[in-house]
C-alpha cells in the first residue's frame, strides 16, 4: 500500500463512532478490507451491535498474537475540539480525531501490516492471530467474551498495540517505549449499614457514614503500610478512593454509606493479599455491635509481567533503532490492557505493549503523528516476520 491508501483506512475507521457501542460497524468495515486482500476473518458478537473481530494467517504450531481494541472513549464537549473528532484532520503532520491515539491508529496499523504481508507473498514460519476487541475502555467486555473460545491458550507471545509513546511538547518529538509490565487491578466496595433515626435524636440510630469513616481510617493506615513495600518490577501499589455515597436527607441519621476503591496492584502486594487483609480488618470491626460493614470485590485483574530477556522483547528492542531512529526504552505502566484479561487463560505467553499512540489519548484534540503511524506499520511487519521465521 502507498501512504494515501494507508491513511484512507485510518480515516474511515475514525469516522465510525465507537464510543462504548457500535464496534460491529467497524468490525464489518475491517472485515471487508481484509477480504478484498484475500484474508478471512470472523466476527464474534458479545452484545447487540458489538463485536470482536478475529483474523488468522499462516500455518504451523507457533502462534504470535496481536491485539487492539475498536472502541474509544466519548468525544466530550465538541466545543473543546479544534476540528470534528470523527473526521481525520491533518495539521502539520498530526492526524487529529477521536481514537487516533487510543487506539484505532495502532489497530489499523496491525490490519495494514497483515494485508501487506499477504499482498507481498511473504512466507510465515507460523501463524498470526489478530484479536480486535470491543468494550476495552469500559470493563474489557470484548476480551472477556473471548475467553473459552480456544483463541488465547495456544499463543506463544502477544503484541498489544496500545499507545506507548510520550510527546515532548517543547521539541515536538515523541519517544517510543515498549511496555513489559502492567500493574494489576483490584476494584472493591465497602458498604456500611446503620440505623436511621431523626437527627435530633442521633442516639436512637447508628450512623453508617461515621462507621464508614472509621473503616476508611483503618484502610488508609493499611495502604500506607503496603505502599512501603516496593515490588522489584512494578514498584508500589496505587490505591485511590474513587466514590463515596451515603445518607438520604439532612435531618436523618444515615442508615447506608458506601466507599468504592481502585487499587493498582503489584506481584508482591497482589489482589489476594489485599482482599484477605481488608476482610480481616472488617471482621475485627464488625465485632462491635453497632458496626455492620460488608466487603465486595467488583473487578480483579492480575499484573502482567514479561522478562526483558524474552524473544519478543529482544526483537522489539533490536528493531526500534532501525524503524524509529531511537533506542526503545523498556518500562512498566500502572494502566491495564486486554492482556490482563487474556492472561487468565494463558499466563505462559510473553507480552509486550508497543503502539504508535501517545499521551494525547482520551483528551480533546487527540492525535497521532502521521510518521509514527507509518513507521509503526513497517516496524510491526518486521517484528512479525522475524519472530515467526527465527
Amino acid at each position: 500500500m502507498n501512504t494515501f491508501e494507508r491513511i484512507a483506512i485510518l480515516e474511515k475507521s475514525i469516522s465510525i463512532k465507537t464510543d462504548g457501542h457500535n464496534e460491529q460497524e467497524l468490525a464489518e468495515y475491517l472485515k471487508k478490507i481484509l477480504k478484498d486482500h484475500n484474508i478471512e476473518s470472523t466476527e464474534i458478537p458479545f452484545a447487540t451491535g458489538r463485536s470482536n473481530l478475529i483474523v488468522s494467517m499462516g500455518h504451523g504450531d507457533r502462534i504470535l498474537g496481536l491485539t487492539g481494541h475498536m472502541d474509544t472513549v466519548n468525544t466530550g464537549p465538541l466545543s473543546d475540539w479544534k476540528s470534528d473528532p470523527l473526521v481525520l484532520t491533518d495539521v502539520e503532520g498530526k492526524l487529529f480525531g477521536r481514537g487516533t491515539s487510543d487506539m484505532k491508529g495502532g489497530l489499523v496499523a496491525l490490519i495494514i501490516a497483515l494485508i501487506e504481508i499477504k499482498d507481498e507473498g511473504i512466507d510465515l514460519g507460523g501463524q498470526i492471530r489478530l484479536l480486535a476487541t470491543g468494550g476495552e475502555e469500559k470493563g474489557q467486555l470484548g476480551s472477556a467474551s473471548l475467553l473459552g473460545h480456544q483463541l488465547i491458550s495456544d499463543l506463544e507471545a502477544l503484541i498489544v498495540a496500545e499507545p506507548s509513546r510520550l510527546v515532548n511538547h517543547q521539541s515536538g518529538t515523541s519517544t517510543q517505549f515498549a511496555i513489559f509490565g502492567q500493574n494489576g487491578v483490584l476494584d472493591f466496595e465497602v458498604i456500611s449499614k446503620g440505623k436511621s433515626a431523626h437527627s435530633s435524636m442521633p442516639d436512637l440510630g447508628i450512623n453508617a457514614i461515621d462507621n464508614l469513616q472509621e473503616y476508611m481510617n483503618q484502610q488508609k493506615k493499611y495502604f500506607d503500610e503496603m505502599a512501603g513495600i516496593n515490588d522489584s518490577v512494578l514498584g508500589k501499589i496505587i490505591p485511590v478512593n474513587s466514590i463515596i455515597s451515603g445518607g438520604e436527607q439532612i435531618n436523618s441519621v444515615p442508615a447506608y454509606a458506601k466507599l468504592t476503591t481502585k487499587v493498582r496492584t503489584t506481584t508482591t502486594v497482589n489482589s489476594k493479599r489485599i482482599i484477605t487483609d481488608l476482610k480481616n480488618i472488617i471482621g475485627e470491626m464488625n465485632k462491635f455491635s453497632d458496626m455492620n460493614l460488608e466487603f465486595n470485590v467488583l473487578r480483579q485483574l492480575d499484573p502482567v509481567v514479561t522478562s526483558k530477556d524474552s524473544p519478543i522483547i529482544k526483537l522489539v528492542s533490536m528493531y526500534g533503532q532501525e524503524f524509529f531512529k531511537q533506542k526503545i526504552n523498556l518500562r512498566t505502566v500502572a494502566g491495564t490492557t486486554d492482556a490482563a484479561t487474556f492472561i487468565s487463560e494463558n499466563n505462559r505467553m510473553d507480552i509486550v505493549q508497543i503502539g504508535p499512540g501517545n499521551d494525547s489519548s482520551h483528551m480533546a484534540n487527540e492525535y497521532i503523528f502521521q510518521q509514527d503511524f507509518l513507521d509503526y506499520i513497517d516496524f510491526i511487519k518486521k517484528i512479525i516476520i522475524s519472530y515467526l521465521n527465527d
